[in-house]
């Protein structure tokens, strides 16, 4: 944080208290889908819970008994919901622990998938596209990955885009850092469309936005170790850091007209009784910030805060 950086206070109110639909279960697995709906898997009884705008009541329903231990969830076309498990084992050349399942809306198994060991996230888009970003245990190997050319980790790119069938696709992030860098972990991943998939990466902490078709942008960050990245075309919002896990940073992606991220105020979130909210979870999509404190649940869009912060 500079000098530069004013605080800027913001109030946000609940969108949702997950409490009653929870009956004091705790959640296993949180996600925010292309549609900015959420989805929560409990424990004990495994059941999903989807809410979106307007909505006065839940989806929900249930897995069958027995499913595996998950820790994302992600919608997929035609009302397929996948599950995912952050690590999977490499078994042997033509064996690997599948580490996610795709379910129907009414809790029926569909497919299982290989998507690789260290997984840091996992987002969808609404046309099927599969975008998943390791931490440095899948880039390097770990669980039986690595060692040999026969064990290469599934995760060794850093971040991999893979389709509704779990068939690897082209993903352009080797082109998108260049010849000599690559992703030893990727700390923040923000799949904001179809065309348009963001992420932060450690070790440099360059901030990438990848388009089909249109070369990649690159910008050298100044936060380190920030945890979610919130976009539009004209601002970035860090959350997270070395210095403070709760720290919320916007920045201008053109500064004086240059390409380069211009500080433009530190954020605070509070809730309607003007307590800073303390997230256990924070999600970027888009230009959407998602977070959870308990059983309540935020949201906080860009534009807002640029309007915040133009009027103050």
């Amino acid at each position: 944080m500079t000098s530069r950086q004013r605080t800027l206070g913001i109030e946000v109110r609940p969108f949702v208290d997950v409490g009653d639909a929870l009956a004091g279960r705790e959640v296993t697995a949180r996600g925010v889908g292309p549609d900015n709906s959420l989805w929560w898997l409990t424990e004990d009884e495994e059941e999903v819970l989807h809410y979106a705008d307007a909505w006065d009541t839940w989806e929900r329903f249930a897995l069958p008994r027995g499913a595996p231990a998950f820790h994302y969830i992600q919608p997929l076309p035609g009302d397929d919901v996948l599950l995912v498990n952050a690590r999977c084992r490499y078994r042997s050349d033509k064996q690997h622990e599948r580490n996610a399942h795709v379910y129907s809306r009414d809790g029926t198994w569909l497919r299982e998938l290989t998507l690789g060991d260290g997984i840091a996230d996992v987002q969808t888009t609404a046309d099927g596209q599969v975008w998943v970003s390791y931490f440095d245990e899948g880039v390097f190997g770990n669980r039986g990955w690595g060692g040999d050319a026969s064990r290469v980790p599934i995760g060794a790119d850093g971040l991999v885009r893979f389709d509704a069938m779990g068939q690897r696709q082209e993903s352009g992030v080797s082109m998108a850092l260049g010849l000599e860098e690559r992703i030893v972990d990727c700390y923040a991943l923000n799949v904001a469309s179809e065309q348009e998939t963001w992420f932060y990466s450690y070790t440099d902490f360059p901030l990438v936005r990848m388009r089909p078709g249109r070369p990649s942008t690159v910008w050298r960050s100044p936060v380190r170790g920030a945890h979610v990245i919130v976009v539009s075309d004209t601002h970035v919002l860090f959350g997270g850091g070395y210095e403070d896990a709760h720290s919320l940073q916007l920045f201008t992606l053109y500064d004086r007209g240059h390409q380069r991220l211009g500080p433009v105020a530190s954020v605070v979130l509070t809730d309607e009784t003007g307590r800073p909210w303390r997230p256990t979870w924070l999600k970027g999509r888009g230009a959407w910030l998602h977070g959870a404190e308990g059983t309540r649940h935020f949201r906080v869009d860009l534009p807002e805060l640029m309007a915040r912060a133009a009027a103050t």
